[in-house]
């Protein structure tokens, strides 16, 4: 029997019960390994635990070519049972889900979690030793056990708001974690069946701040939460920090790991209760009548009514783990002002934020809205520009609206749609837009824009539509970043819909000053493109991958895979257009289909392609795992193996290190391979 070497992989995100785990590190030269996640996500740096601690993580046993092996048994065992329990959850279709969790009346300690399994006579293992602090403050935290067992719960009544102020600073390094280290404590506030609040609108929303944690359980059955919620921290309060994030996360169902769903459909707005500070929520724009965006969200972002936005933006806050759905154009809902019932605007997000700076959007499905994500800047100031934010593991889908006259042309809502200093996008799905709709799968017109590892299974107006700013005006492109845009190691998997352009990526702008417009270098790498249908068939029988409207505009496009299979078996894939529009094209080291095209044909192109001659693939044989289940890592024999050229002279936070999907780390070897996926 053939012996293979492999690792033991502890993959931990707070939270992570979809198999959205954080970058880990597998060790393949080594006979085991446990690599626990990112030290700024999930456990961290240093493995210091509060009593009431409770965490979820992602234990499965890896294989050597970085897959995970279901079918091997992995036991996770804690030294010290009453200190530090484990508990294996049975989620569908996501192996290797564990709760990490501490009672909150433990004494100080150490407990060491092992992981093993042993595979054709071996023994593979790995531990890690938690440091546990004895609760200060016992009463406010949540007990030991599954997300099942009821947790008491802060629910003092705070006083009204005072004016205050949240960061406005740039962020040296991103944000990547919701760190809560520098809290005292943390005051939980536990929505759901049997918990103390059992609808959203019992809760403190004005008054909620840094340290604070909601989280909201899963209904039984698949119930919805049918109520708005406005998310506000640090803003009309206290200043929050980098190391006091205010949470709002989901407990998904511990038997089926569905989700808590919030959904927008005859939902309600939250009112003024009683002992709190007046306030309409989801209500309130700077400079324009008090109700401007009410009818936009169903998940908000941003200042209550009567802040005062010389404050700044919301600040520090953590939104995880929740099915957020359904706020679509003339959808009704309960408006908790007049007791009347109201509908959403077509431009209506699942999720909008008006502005917020240090925001992570984590593990959440966005879908059937008008707009799945919007975030805004606007008015040309710090105080309302949004900033360093991350958007990771999200699936976002089943959004846009189809033409309606006098409403919207269908092309105006997209599944994600931002504009922010400092953004980035990783490990997320992007699905198909709604039937019948033209919006794009990410429409961004940030500065610092990062788009790696994630997937793009859909039939979008545009995959990536990479348009010039208009809200935050000078502040995003007077940015030096805004002129290094970084697209690497994605996968784009789609099928062109009928009556949609396949255009691919669009960098400029669309606002008509011109010289505000994208014009400095796309970094376009390693990534898999695998576009299905046949040539010469559709009303657009091309595919245009590469549209730069401004003659300085310059995509440097290096290790890449631009494959076209046909969708009739004999037929040939659709044609390839490289260039169009105006632009540079630096080209290297591409694997390219066989009629792919530099230029339009038949039609004059302000653009130029360099480097040309440097790409493989005559044969349209790029030998994929199993293209028909859309695994596109490379098989034995493929091409792709080694062929990659060095990326030394870019900056090494933005090198390819991970791959789209569960298993994300990329094998560092030494010799990368052209594509999204290491052999």
């Amino acid at each position: 029997m053939k012996k293979f070497q492999t690792a033991i992989c502890i993959l931990a995100a707070a939270s992570s019960l979809m198999g959205f785990a954080a970058p880990g590190f597998c060790s393949t030269t080594v006979a085991a390994h446990i690599g626990f996640s990112s030290p700024t996500v999930g456990f961290g740096a240093v493995n210091t635990r509060t009593a009431g601690w409770a965490e979820y993580a992602i234990i499965n046993f890896i294989k050597s070519d970085g897959t995970v092996d279901p079918s091997i048994p992995v036991k996770v065992e804690s030294s010290d049972k009453s200190s530090l329990i484990v508990t294996k959850l049975t989620v569908a279709n996501a192996p290797g889900n564990y709760l990490l969790s501490i009672p909150r009346i433990t004494p100080a300690g150490t407990v060491t979690v092992t992981a093993s399994a042993t595979v054709e006579g071996t023994l593979y293992s790995r531990s890690r030793v938690f440091s546990i602090l004895a609760n200060s403050n016992p009463s406010t935290e949540p007990p030991s056990g599954t997300p099942t067992t009821t947790a008491t719960t802060t629910t003092t009544t705070n006083p009204p708001p005072a004016p205050g102020s949240s960061t406005i600073i740039r962020a040296t390094t991103p944000t990547l974690n919701a760190d809560q280290s520098g809290c005292a404590a943390i005051n939980y506030y536990d929505v759901g069946p049997g918990r103390p609040y059992t609808a959203l609108g019992q809760l403190p929303w004005s008054q909620l701040k840094g340290c604070d944690t909601v989280r909201i359980f899963a209904k039984p059955n698949n119930g919805t939460y049918n109520e708005m919620m406005l998310i506000s921290a640090g803003t009309n309060l206290a200043p929050t920090a980098p190391n006091k994030f205010m949470r709002v996360i989901g407990v998904p169902d511990p038997v089926t790991g569905a989700l808590p769903i919030i959904d927008g459909t005859n939902a309600s707005q939250l009112e003024t209760l009683p002992g709190q500070a007046a306030r309409s929520l989801q209500y309130h724009d700077n400079g324009s009548p008090s109700r401007a965006l009410y009818k936009l969200g169903l998940v908000m972002v941003g200042p209550q009514q009567g802040y005062s936005y010389n404050n700044g933006p919301a600040g520090y806050i953590d939104i995880e783990n929740l099915d957020i759905r359904s706020a679509t154009y003339g959808a009704p809902f309960s408006d908790a002002q007049s007791g009347i019932q109201s509908s959403y605007h077509n431009f209506a997000a699942c999720m909008y934020v008006e502005a917020a700076a240090h925001l992570l959007v984590k593990n959440n499905v966005l879908h059937n809205c008008g707009n799945g994500l919007f975030l805004n800047s606007k008015n040309n100031t710090v105080l309302e520009l949004s900033q360093d934010v991350l958007i990771e593991g999200n699936k976002i889908y089943n959004n846009s609206n189809p033409p309606l006259a006098g409403v919207t042309n269908g092309y105006s809502e997209h599944n994600s749609y931002t504009e922010a200093r400092d953004i980035i996008f990783q490990y997320n799905y992007f699905g198909d837009v709604r039937p019948g709709a033209f919006g794009d799968c990410l429409k961004d017109r940030s500065s610092g824009l990062i788009v790696r590892y994630n997937t793009f299974a859909s039939s979008c107006g545009l995959q990536l539509n990479l348009m010039d700013s208009t809200g935050g005006q000078a502040l995003i492109y007077g940015d030096p970043a805004y002129g290094q845009t970084y697209v690497y190691g994605n996968l784009f998997d789609f099928t062109p819909a009928a009556g949609h352009s396949t255009n691919v990526v669009l960098y400029g702008g669309d606002s008509g000053v011109t010289a505000h417009y994208r014009q400095g270098t796309l970094y376009f790498y390693n990534n898999t493109m695998a576009v299905k249908g046949d040539a010469g068939h559709g009303i657009y029988p091309e595919t245009f991958l590469f549209n730069l409207q401004i003659p300085s505009a310059v995509a440097d496009v290096k290790n890449n895979i631009f494959y076209a299979s046909p969708s009739t078996v004999g037929a040939a894939g659709k044609i390839q257009v490289m260039a169009y529009g105006q632009g540079t094209v630096n080209m290297a080291n591409n694997w390219v289909s066989p009629n792919a095209a530099q230029y339009w044909v038949g039609h004059l192109s302000g653009a130029v392609v360099n480097g040309w001659n440097t790409n493989i693939g005559n044969n349209n044989a790029p030998l994929f795992v199993d293209e028909a289940q859309h695994d596109y890592r490379p098989a034995i024999g493929s091409p792709l193996i080694n062929a990659g050229n060095g990326l030394g002279s870019l900056n090494a936070t933005v090198l390819p290190v991970a791959q789209p999907g569960p298993v994300r780390v990329r094998k560092q070897d030494g010799m990368i391979d052209i594509g999204a996926f290491e052999f």
